[in-house]
């Protein structure tokens, strides 16, 4: 069991920021160190410097990272892939740090109005780098304590991923046993099919088990924020949910999603929810309505959570 008093968890990139050293952009990365492991959960969107000077803010190093996790391949969390690796590069020649994602996650993904959205990086490159990639489905042990969730089941009959996301039609991930939606969008101007990609599969999140119940790290939640609460459960052996933070995908979508969602994080017993990124303004004022300040708070870059006495103890400056 990973004693929390041991874990520290930096929010080191999301679209706001509430200390004044550290740059905002539209993305996530977190930072987290269980003691024994130090591990980098996404890499924002990669402008210019924002990584690497966020985390030179909270004085960490890239060679400082053991694992490097991607909760899913869109751009604004994956675009920094590069500059943390040339860095590394720069610094440790030969150190090399792991990669573990969806093997969807470098594939070309697309989002309607806005076109590619994939990573913007090859594996091939990253490699030459220092990344040393391993590509993974299933839930998987980093440690005794720290999981990676692998393809997250969409258990519930209330959370989907929407509408806005494509991938090509000869992309081998694809769900094509899932109703689909064909249609000539000008993404690359080159007349390609896409189909409406109506899982996102390489959607996954990290979760931690401690004697305080399950903590869990979202990226976007594309698979819905209850699904991967519940697959936490299952995955950790833990009878709750002590604290979820990060990406909820919760903006736009409909009161009774809303309302479900609230009933479900009430009955899994979740006592902190920090949203960040992706969350929406009115879905977090809605969670914040309903929750209370007890219980949610916004989880920006600069946010830094910390566990005494058998409590989270945040701090943001």
């Amino acid at each position: 069991m990973l004693q929390s008093d041991r874990l520290t968890i930096q929010t080191l990139i999301d679209n706001t920021s509430c200390n004044p050293m550290m740059m905002a952009e539209w993305g996530l990365s977190i930072f987290i160190d269980t003691g024994d492991k130090k591990i980098l959960f996404d890499t924002g969107a990669g402008n210019p410097d924002v990584l690497l000077n966020n985390m030179a803010v909270r004085g960490l190093s890239v060679t400082d990272i053991d694992v490097l996790v991607l909760s899913h391949g869109h751009m604004d969390h994956t675009g920094g892939l590069r500059p943390f690796f040339r860095m590394l590069h720069n610094l440790a020649p030969e150190r090399t740090v792991e990669v573990f994602c969806h093997p969807a996650a470098l594939a070309p993904q697309f989002v309607k109005h806005y076109g590619s959205f994939g990573c913007p990086y090859t594996p091939e490159e990253l490699s030459r780098l220092g990344a040393r990639f391993h590509f993974i489905t299933e839930p998987y042990m980093l440690t005794p304590d720290v999981f990676i969730s692998g393809r997250v089941p969409m258990s519930n009959n209330y959370e989907s991923v929407g509408a806005a996301f494509y991938r090509p039609e000869n992309s081998p991930f694809v769900p094509h046993s899932c109703p689909v939606e064909h249609e000539q969008l000008d993404f690359d101007a080159c007349n390609t099919t896409y189909l409406q990609d109506t899982e996102v599969i390489d959607d996954m999140c990290l979760y931690l088990r401690t004697e305080l119940g399950a903590v869990v790290i979202l990226g976007c939640a594309h698979r819905g924020i209850i699904n991967s609460l519940e697959h936490a459960v299952a995955v950790t052996g833990c009878d709750h949910i002590y604290m979820v933070i990060g990406g909820t995908h919760l903006a736009g979508v409909s009161q009774a999603r809303m309302e479900y969602t609230v009933e479900a994080i009430n009955r899994m017993g979740v006592q902190k929810i920090g949203v960040s990124h992706c969350t929406g303004q009115l879905a977090a004022a809605q969670l914040y309505s309903q929750l209370g300040e007890d219980r949610f708070f916004f989880n920006n870059a600069g946010s830094v959570i910390r566990f005494s006495g058998g409590a989270a103890q945040i701090n943001k400056f």
